[in-house]
This record gives C-alpha cells, sequence and structure tokens, in this order.
C-alpha cells in the first residue's frame, strides 16, 4: 500500500504543475458561450495548455495503477492535495510569500494525509456487478448531455467546475471498478473502458469552460469537491472501500482535513507573478477570463 500511496503523491504533483499551465493555456483563447468540444482544439494548440493535458495524462496512469490497491476515498484526497504543492513551489521558486492561514491549510493538509495512510485498509476493488459498469456509463452521459444543455445558462465557474469534478470522480470509480480487470479483452469490453474516456474527456472540456468564465479559484475549488465528496460515497457504498477495524473516526477525520485545506489553497491554482502575492496585487489579476 504504500507505493500506492507514492504513486498517488506522484500523481497529484502532475495534476498541481498541469493546473497551473492549463490555466495560463485556458487564458489565451477566446471564451465560448455554449460548451463546445472545439473548445479543445483550440486550447491543445497552445503550448501551456498541451503541456498540461500531457501531465494529467501521466496523472491517471498513476492514479489508476495506485487504485487496484489503495482505497478510492484515499487516493482522491492525495489528488486534491495537489494545491499544497503548488503552494510550496510557488514559495520556493516564484518566492512567493504565503500567508499565515496558506500554512494552516497546509499544516491540515499534510495532518489529514497522514491520518488517511494510518487509517486506509490495502483492499483490492471489490466484485462488482456487471450492471454497475452500465449504471456508471449512464451516469456519465446524463452528465455530459445535461452539462451540454444547460451551458449556456451557466454564467459562472463554480457549475461548470463542480460538474467537472464530478466527471472526474466518475472516471476514479471507473478505474477503481477496472482494477478486477485481468486480460486485455476484459478491460475493451467492459463498458467502463468507454466510461473512463467520455469522463475524462466530458471533465476536461468542463473544467477548460470553468477557468474562461471566471475565477481560477472557485474553479478549482469547486473541482476539488466533485472529485473527492462523490466517488468517496460511492468507494464506501459499492466498491468495497473499508478503513482498518476501528479507525473509522480516523479516516472521516483526515479525508475532511486534506479537502478542506486543498480547498482553502485553491487560489494558489492561479498563477503567480514573481516574487509578489500581494492582496493588493491579487485584487489587480484577471478574473481568469480567456479574452
Amino acid at each position: 500500500m504504500a507505493f500506492g500511496f507514492l504513486l498517488a503523491l506522484l500523481a497529484a504533483l502532475c495534476s498541481a504543475t498541469a493546473a497551473i499551465l492549463q490555466s495560463i493555456g485556458a487564458r489565451r483563447v477566446a471564451a465560448m458561450a455554449h460548451l463546445d468540444p472545439r473548445l479543445l482544439w483550440r486550447l491543445v494548440r497552445t503550448g501551456p495548455y498541451a503541456a498540461g493535458l500531457a501531465l494529467d495524462g501521466a496523472s491517471s496512469g498513476f492514479t489508476f495503477t495506485a487504485l487496484r490497491t489503495v482505497p478510492l476515498f484515499a487516493v482522491q484526497a492525495v489528488g486534491a492535495a495537489n494545491l499544497s504543492l503548488v503552494a510550496l513551489i510557488a514559495m520556493l521558486v516564484l518566492r512567493v510569500r504565503l500567508a499565515p492561514k496558506d500554512w494552516v491549510a497546509i499544516g491540515g493538509v499534510v495532518a489529514g494525509l497522514l491520518l488517511l495512510v494510518f487509517s486506509a485498509g490495502t483492499s483490492p476493488p471489490a466484485e462488482a456487478s456487471p450492471n454497475d459498469g452500465w449504471w456508471l456509463l449512464g451516469a456519465v452521459l446524463a452528465l455530459a448531455v445535461g452539462a451540454y444543455l444547460g451551458s449556456p445558462r451557466m454564467r459562472g465557474p463554480a457549475l461548470p467546475g463542480l460538474l467537472a469534478g464530478l466527471s472526474f470522480g466518475a472516471a476514479a470509480v471507473g478505474a477503481r471498478l477496472l482494477g478486477r480487470a485481468s486480460s486485455p479483452g476484459m478491460v475493451l469490453a467492459s463498458p467502463v473502458s468507454y466510461t473512463l474516456v467520455l469522463a475524462g474527456m466530458t471533465g476536461v472540456l468542463l473544467y477548460a469552460t470553468a477557468l474562461q468564465r471566471g475565477s481560477v479559484t472557485v474553479a478549482s475549488a469547486s473541482t476539488i469537491l466533485g472529485q473527492t465528496v462523490a466517488p468517496a460515497v460511492a468507494g464506501w457504498l459499492v466498491l468495497g472501500d473499508r478503513v482498518r477495524p476501528g479507525a473509522e473516526p480516523v479516516a472521516v477525520l483526515g479525508f475532511l482535513l486534506a479537502v478542506s485545506g486543498a480547498v482553502a489553497l485553491a487560489r494558489h491554482a492561479q498563477p503567480h507573478r514573481v516574487g509578489t502575492d500581494r492582496p493588493a496585487d491579487r485584487g489587480r489579476r484577471a478574473p481568469g477570463r480567456g479574452r
């Protein structure tokens, strides 16, 4: 299980760097009124966004492998902690001064992850019902269609960010379900495989839309909530994720500390100016719209 947690941390590091690069790339492309797949093509043609997407791919590979041994709630909480890595990188590389509340949030994330490591039990994915994959595919299809039809009414970044998080969370649930697949044939025959592709593409498109429609902080915080809470519940109720006997309160506390600390650090997903992070500077930043 220690190796699984190491892979989850590597995934978080890749995802942290990708978040900044994608934020830069999204600002270079004009915003679109409707949820349009053509937006992805325009974004990929920008260097920073393409690099961020490649790092997201690496993060997904690490996450998929980690989910074969580590419970879903723990992997998703580690992934949400990527913003604490962003804050530390900004401090060390860009010499950004972190506020006391940032250090409290980072401490909460670290404490939460340590509690999760202590409480999580090593568990391969539970044997899933054949219908689970079809239910998951149907849910992702409904989310994608609903997001497309409702996108003209999404005025800010919160709702598309939350839907992006739910899409990423569905992909994580699918990866956990595929943990039992023992051959390439089983993988190709499973509806979960196609769910992974659809959920991943929908999540990327919705997150890019959220970045263009307002604050990076709100978009990132909403995405974190969507991709951690819902998969954790699904893992507990459907996938057989469990903690060590008697460690349930420790696991809940660790999860809450890690996720709430990550949400508090969401502002660091926005690219920092070199050498400054004063409140006045943050107030003058563009709201994250690609114009």
